[in-house]
């Protein structure tokens, strides 16, 4: 899978648990707590609905250490790559 389409997926979770409309620009630097409004429980939610989607095992102890959205699609490519 191209990180291309990992990255485009990734988009769709985050404007949807962010409640973005389809037009908003995911950008890799944006924040995610302060730029997406995604506090810690949507968080969550974005992991789940990001394994559901990709059919990938992230892991729990991940998530700690996402600070941006180019975090979240360099972690998720390492697993879907590797």
């Amino acid at each position: 899978m191209s990180d291309d389409v990992i990255d485009g997926r990734i988009s769709e979770v985050l404007k949807q648990i962010a409640e973005l409309p389809d037009a908003f620009a995911i950008t890799a630097d944006q924040d995610l707590k302060t730029d997406l409004n995604i506090d810690s429980l949507k968080l969550i939610d974005v992991v789940v609905q990001v394994e559901a989607v990709l059919d990938v095992e992230l892991g729990d102890e991940f998530s700690r250490d996402l600070v941006t959205v180019g975090d979240l699609q360099r972690h998720v490519s390492e697993r879907v790559g590797g």
